[in-house]
C-alpha cells in the first residue's frame, strides 16, 4: 500500500460512492430553452436580419458612386482641322476615331427623398417588431418546457409508485403462498396474488415509457438532459387560492408578449401605409461626373467634369390600388390585435380556473389518498389474521394504487396550471415559488372505523 501511493489513492476515488443527483429546477431548462430551443434562435436571427436591413436602408441615403467604361470600333474616323494663332502650326480634332474609348464617374446625392425615408421607418418597427415577437416565441417555449418538464416530474413519481405497489403485491403473494402451505388459503387466492404480481410488472413497463418518452420531449426542447430523480420523486403543492381574476386580466393583457408581437406588426402596417404615399411625392437628388475620351471634339479635352440637379416625379395610377392594399393590410393587422387580446384573455381566464379546479381536485386526490391507503391497511390485516378475504385485498390495492397515481397527475396539473396561468397573464414565474411548495399541513382524510382488532381462529375454523 505504501509503495504505491497513486493506486491506493485512485481505489479510494473510485470505490467513494458517487454524489446524489436530482432532476434539476425548471428554472435551469427553462434559460437552457432560451438559450438552444430552435424557435427561439430563429426568433433571434430574423432580429439580426432586421437590423442589416435597417444598415441597408440607410445607406440608401449615402453618396452612391458609378464606373463606366466602353470600346467602340468604328467604320470611319472624322477628324477636323482648325486654324489656330499660328498658321503654320493648324489644330486637329478627333470628333470620332477607329478606336473609341470612353470611360465615366459619377456620384449621386439623394437630396430629397420621402420613399428612402419612410423605408427606413418601416425597418425600424420591422425590427421593433421582431424584438417582440421574440419575447412571444419565447413565451411559447416556456409553456412547452414547463408542461414537458412537470411530465417529467409526473412520470419519475409514477415509476416509484408503481414499483411500491409491485412491492407490495410480491409481499402479499408470498403471504398467499405461505397461508396456502398451511391449507388456509385457496388455489384462487394464489393465482389472484400472481396476477397481481404481474399486473404491477406491466405498470412499471408503462411508467418507463411514459417517462422515456417525457424525457425525450424535453430535451428536445431544451437540449438538457434530466438527471434522474431523488429516491422520493413525490410532488408537493400548496393548496392555497390564487389572488382574484382582475389582478390578472385589469390592464395587462397589452404587456403579454403575443400581444405585443401583434401590436409591433399593426404599427409597421401603419407606417407602410405612410410609405405607400411617399410613392406620390418628387425625388431631388444632385450628382457629380468625370468622362474620359478620346473623341475630344472640338473642345479638344480628354477629361470632361459635369454636375446636376434632378428633379424626378412619378406619376403612376399603380400607386392608388397599392396604397388601397396597403390600408387594407393595416386594418387586418389591427384585427389581429383585437385577436390576440381575446385569445390571451381567454388564455388567462381559463388558466385561472384551471388553478381552481386543480386546487380542488389536488386537496380530494389527498383525501382519497389517505383512505384508500387505510382501507387497504384495514383489508390486509383482516386477511391475515384470517377474518377477510383475499380478494378484498386485492381491490383496496387497486383502489389504493389508483388514489396515489390520481394525486401525484393531480399534483403535477396543480403545479404547472400555476406556471401556465403566470405565463399567460406575462408575469414573474418567482411568484408562484411559494405555491409550488407544500409548506402547510394536508387536509385531514375522511373519519375511517378503526381496524378491529384481528381475531384468533380455532383449528376447526381454519379447516374449515
Amino acid at each position: 500500500m505504501t509503495r504505491h501511493p497513486a493506486l491506493f489513492a485512485l481505489a479510494l476515488a473510485l470505490l467513494a460512492p458517487a454524489p446524489a443527483r436530482a432532476l434539476q429546477p425548471l428554472s435551469d431548462f427553462l434559460a437552457a430553452g432560451r438559450r438552444h430551443n430552435p424557435d427561439n434562435r430563429e426568433a433571434a436571427l430574423i432580429v439580426r436580419q432586421r437590423e442589416h436591413q435597417i444598415d441597408q436602408q440607410k445607406w440608401d441615403y449615402t453618396p452612391t458612386v458609378s464606373a463606366t467604361a466602353a470600346y467602340t470600333r468604328n467604320q470611319y474616323e472624322v477628324k477636323v482641322t482648325l486654324p489656330g494663332q499660328d498658321p503654320a502650326n493648324p489644330l486637329t480634332r478627333t470628333i470620332t476615331p477607329y478606336n473609341q474609348l470612353d470611360a465615366q464617374l459619377t456620384l449621386t446625392q439623394p437630396i430629397v427623398d420621402v420613399a428612402i425615408l419612410r423605408n427606413l421607418q418601416i425597418a425600424k418597427q420591422s425590427r421593433e417588431a421582431a424584438d417582440a415577437r421574440v419575447a412571444a416565441t419565447r413565451l411559447q417555449v416556456d409553456q412547452s418546457v414547463a408542461e414537458a418538464y412537470y411530465q417529467v416530474v409526473a412520470a419519475e413519481a409514477f415509476i416509484a409508485a408503481t414499483q411500491e405497489v409491485f412491492q407490495a403485491a410480491r409481499a402479499s403473494l408470498e403471504i398467499v403462498q405461505q397461508r396456502a402451505a398451511a391449507g388456509v388459503a385457496s388455489d384462487l387466492d394464489r393465482r389472484r396474488a400472481e396476477v397481481e404480481v404481474e399486473r404491477g410488472r406491466k405498470s412499471i413497463a408503462d411508467a418507463e415509457y411514459n417517462l422515456a418518452i417525457a424525457r425525450q420531449r424535453l430535451v428536445s426542447l431544451t437540449s438538457v438532459e434530466p438527471e434522474p430523480a431523488s429516491s422520493d420523486p413525490a410532488i408537493s403543492v400548496s393548496l392555497a387560492e390564487e389572488p382574484p381574476l382582475p389582478t390578472f386580466l385589469d390592464g395587462r393583457i397589452d404587456a403579454v408578449a403575443s400581444v405585443k408581437a401583434d401590436l409591433a406588426d399593426a404599427h409597421t402596417s401603419e407606417v407602410q401605409v405612410r410609405a405607400a404615399s411617399a410613392l406620390f411625392f418628387p425625388t431631388l437628388s444632385a450628382s457629380a461626373s468625370e468622362r474620359f475620351t478620346n473623341a475630344t471634339g472640338f473642345l479638344g479635352k480628354y477629361a470632361i467634369a459635369s454636375a446636376s440637379l434632378n428633379l424626378s416625379w412619378r406619376i403612376d395610377l399603380a400607386i392608388i390600388p397599392q396604397l388601397r392594399a396597403a390600408r387594407t393590410q393595416a386594418q387586418l393587422a389591427q384585427v389581429r390585435v383585437d385577436r390576440s387580446r381575446q385569445r390571451v384573455h381567454d388564455q388567462i381566464h381559463n388558466a385561472w380556473h384551471q388553478v381552481k379546479a386543480a386546487v380542488a381536485k389536488a386537496r380530494s386526490a389527498r383525501v382519497e389518498r389517505d383512505t384508500t391507503r387505510a382501507a387497504h391497511k384495514q383489508a390486509r390485516q383482516r386477511y391475515e389474521a384470517g377474518t377477510g378475504i383475499f380478494l378484498e385485498v386485492t381491490q383496496a390495492e387497486r383502489d389504493a394504487f389508483s388514489a396515489h397515481i390520481s394525486l401525484i397527475q393531480a399534483n403535477a396539473d396543480l403545479a404547472y396550471a400555476r406556471i401556465a396561468l403566470r405565463l399567460a397573464a406575462g408575469r414573474d414565474l418567482k411568484e408562484a415559488e411559494a405555491l409550488l411548495r407544500d409548506t402547510g399541513p394536508e387536509p385531514a382524510p375522511a373519519s375511517t372505523p378503526e381496524p378491529a382488532p384481528p381475531r384468533v381462529e380455532s383449528p376447526q375454523e381454519l379447516a374449515r
